[in-house]
This record gives structure tokens, C-alpha cells and sequence, in this order.
């Protein structure tokens, strides 16, 4: 993927890389954006999917304790008579 023009090193044992060979094609790097971007949106609905699974289950307990409450006030209202 990289060729180097120099006979230096870095220091490192490691050639300095002067001119940079890309040999990958645009069409599949797009090919691997495309799929990144596609696992990203598929980890988004199902993250949104499971925020609005907890979300109804937090209305529904809402719901259910706002109906305790209110049985709970009608009682001491019932026993304050």
C-alpha cells in the first residue's frame, strides 16, 4: 500500500515514507463508508427501538402508579369523613 522513495529511516529501523502509493480504489473505500454508514443507522433504530420499548414501559408504570395514587387518596379521603 505504501512505497517509500528514501533510503532513510525514521530512527526506528522503519523507512521514511516520501510518496504514498493508494492503491485501494475510491469505489471500495465508498464500499466500506457505505457499509459503515449502514451499521450505524441499522445501531441506531435499534437503539431508538429500545429507548421506546423502555419509554412505553415507563408510561405504562407511570400510569399504574398514578392509579395507586389516586385509590390511595380516596381512601385517607374516605377515612377523614
Amino acid at each position: 500500500m505504501f512505497s517509500t522513495s528514501s533510503g532513510r529511516n525514521n530512527g526506528n529501523g522503519q523507512p521514511y515514507s516520501t510518496i504514498r502509493d493508494y492503491s485501494d480504489s475510491e469505489s471500495d473505500v465508498d464500499d466500506g463508508e457505505d457499509d459503515f454508514i449502514q451499521r450505524e443507522i441499522r445501531q441506531q433504530r435499534l437503539m431508538m427501538k429500545q429507548q421506546d420499548e423502555g419509554l412505553e414501559m415507563l408510561g405504562q408504570s407511570a400510569e399504574r402508579l398514578s392509579k395507586i395514587s389516586m385509590g390511595i387518596h380516596e381512601e385517607l379521603g374516605n377515612q377523614n369523613k
